[in-house]
């Protein structure tokens, strides 16, 4: 059996609430049925509303993580749980989840090292860049214009834990035959920016190699806090593991993305932030998948806005932690995930508690309470064998 679904949220979209067979509840759960199916469709859908701090202050956004809890129940065995009913406060914000350099598109080609793609091979003049056959490995902070063709290597940046690289793709197309084709080592946080006008792909030959000493298995694969933004296209093509994949944290804030994996399209342990970005995901796990088996706080998603068109076998979106949406546009298409498997989760929206601020969804619930904010939030349902 599959289910389609169609949501549209131009303003409200708190009443993607769920959570997976734990007792917590919020300050919207003390109220009455009615006041509660009126006042947990509240969010801030307004994009503009980006973080007010430094310009350079890249922190991992602590305040933001402290907020959180997590949700027993999701389909990984090793997921953190709680017996105990939790307490949620969805109060974080935009300025929260990201940062202005989260945000920042521009770079300055006079000041940017260029790396040429030659096929086989790569050019590049910066002693901060090392080449060794198709392996272009970045040493030092800085912005990197990567262009041209590579047919079997990977970019990999290797630098030292403070520095905050920039990689820019302009009309680059990289495949790895058995690795990731953007692969961090050590930063302290990577940016990835698409060109103005760019059509990038990156793409992996259909494995991974399992001696690889840090296990990568995405097309982009971060040990460290991940970044994507920029004003172009990049097209991830990933037949034998995740699309994108962050250890830490992943976020996009701009940028269209076009994503086609066999396991999650974006992965990540510590959070998946996004605002303002097209995606278009075909997966075969989850679309969007956040856990963290370490620390309850963490594995969380939270989607400020975007365009959202999801075709995935298991949920559209999973987290272990909390779901909360401030807007957006989605069209999801799932083939069950958990709910199929223990019927604790939404088949759209799997794995934790999800929705905006005060509100989430008991177990046995409908995903859907239609009588919340029908005036913003459109559904269509349908099932089909």
């Amino acid at each position: 059996m599959r289910k389609l679904f169609r949501q549209t949220a131009a303003v409200a979209m708190a009443a993607m609430l769920l959570m997976t067979g734990c007792g917590a509840r919020t300050a919207a759960d003390t109220n009455d049925a009615t006041t509660n199916k009126t006042e947990t469709a509240t969010t801030k859908a307004d994009s503009s509303d980006k973080t007010q701090g430094n310009a350079d202050d890249e922190s991992k956004n602590d305040n933001s993580k402290e907020t959180t809890t997590a949700a027993s129940g999701d389909k990984n065995d090793n997921t953190v749980e709680s017996s105990e009913p939790l307490e949620v406060d969805f109060a974080a914000t935009s300025a929260d989840m990201f940062t202005d350099r989260d945000y920042r598109v521009t770079y300055d080609e006079k000041d940017s090292v260029l790396i040429e793609l030659k096929g086989d091979s790569a050019k590049c003049s910066s002693k901060d860049v090392e080449i060794k056959g198709s392996t272009i490995t970045i040493k030092n902070k800085g912005t990197y214009i990567v262009t041209g063709t590579l047919n079997d290597g990977k970019i990999v940046v290797d630098a030292e834990d403070s520095d905050k690289p920039q990689i820019v793709l302009k009309n680059a197309n990289i495949t790895s035959s058995n690795s990731a084709p953007i692969y961090v080592i050590e930063a302290d946080k990577v940016f990835i920016t698409l060109a103005e006008g760019s059509s990038n792909v990156l793409t992996n030959g259909g494995t991974f190699d399992e001696t690889d000493e840090y296990g990568a298995d995405a097309v982009i694969f971060s040990k460290q806090d991940l970044t994507l933004n920029g004003a172009g296209n990049l097209t991830v093509n990933s037949p034998a593991g995740h699309g994108i994949t962050s250890k830490d944290d992943l976020v996009i804030t701009s940028g269209t993305y076009t994503i086609n994996a066999a396991s999650h399209g974006l992965d990540a342990n510590d959070s998946v932030r996004i605002a303002e970005a097209k995606l278009t995901i075909d997966s075969g796990k989850d679309g969007i998948h956040s856990e963290n088996s370490d620390d309850a706080a963490l594995g969380f998603v939270y989607v400020l806005s975007g365009t959202f068109d999801i075709d995935a076998d298991g949920d559209g979106v999973s987290a272990g932690a909390y779901t909360q949406i401030e807007g957006g546009d989605f069209d999801i298409k799932t083939g069950g995930g958990s709910a199929n498997a223990t019927q604790k989760t939404s088949d759209m929206f799997g794995g934790g508690m999800g929705g905006g601020r005060g509100g989430m969804m008991r177990p046995g619930q409908q995903q859907w309470q239609q009588q919340q904010s029908s005036e913003t939030i459109t559904t269509e349902d349908t099932v089909s064998t």
